[in-house]
């Protein structure tokens, strides 16, 4: 192990999620409550200086300003999508308004799996993303996640709430009707990007699982899928590594 330490930093909707990274070694990561950054910058202080801090942000400019101060004079290099980087290639219409953490997510999945590949980030919103072996993002979805699904119903309708529910064959309450929607609505939604990645490769195409709700969604995938279904934690981490590395243009934030 050699080389200072790189602060990892992937700003999502609802959580901070950070590691420190050196080569090639996880030193340390962990989830930070926005309510309470504070109490993570304390605990960045026990742990050896990083040199420089990469990062992915969903959670708007405010998070990002708010992280830049606390982190000073520590600089971040905030990640956008671009048309190539790290051998994948971005074919969506506008490279750059594809989302940092789908972007550094696809550069994570290529760490795991060199193959046909859809990527899959379960967290407030399910990202699908379709990844074909030769290294290029075709495309993907995005679709309310688990929980914001149940929460548009309780908001939307007068009755239904947010009742719990088991995930059954066949739901017989309110809550077990709600809870299997959704998770229906979710593997669907990745079933069929499966088979439409398959069908343009020719090839089975593995799913890559990650993000807040994967346990949620796992067992369902396991049930349907007919290839295996690879279970990451902090994907989008692990791109920003790759990046940290040293494949990332410098973007001062």
């Amino acid at each position: 192990m050699s080389g200072a330490a790189t602060l990892l930093l992937d700003a999502g909707n609802t959580r901070l999620k950070w590691a420190l990274q050196q080569g090639a070694v996880r030193l340390h990561q962990g989830v930070a409550d926005y309510a309470d950054l504070s109490a993570w910058q304390a605990g960045l202080a026990a742990l050896p200086a990083p040199a420089k801090a990469v990062g992915c942000n969903v959670a708007g400019p405010a998070r990002a300003a708010a992280l830049a101060a606390l982190l000073a004079p520590l600089p971040i290099v905030w990640l956008q999508a671009a048309a190539e980087q790290g051998g994948l290639r971005n074919h969506y219409r506008e490279p750059a308004r594809l989302g940092a953490d789908r972007w550094a997510a696809l550069l994570g999945a290529r760490r795991h799996h060199t193959g046909d590949t859809v990527v899959v980030m379960a967290g407030t919103a399910m990202t699908v993303d379709a990844l074909s072996r030769e290294g290029d993002f075709l495309g993907g979805i995005i679709v309310p996640g688990f929980r914001l699904m149940r929460a548009a119903l309780a908001q939307g309708t007068a009755d239904l709430g947010l009742p719990e529910g088991d995930a059954v064959d066949f739901p017989r309450s309110t809550g077990e009707a709600i809870v299997n929607g959704a998770l229906l609505a979710l593997t669907g939604a990745i079933l069929q990007m499966q088979q439409r990645l398959s069908q343009r490769t020719g090839r089975t195409a593995t799913v890559l699982l990650s993000g807040g709700d994967a346990d949620v969604l796992a067992p369902q995938l396991q049930a349907a899928l007919a290839v295996p279904l690879i279970a990451v934690d902090n994907l989008v981490l692990d791109g920003l590594a790759q990046l940290g590395a040293g494949d990332m243009p410098e973007q001062d934030a």
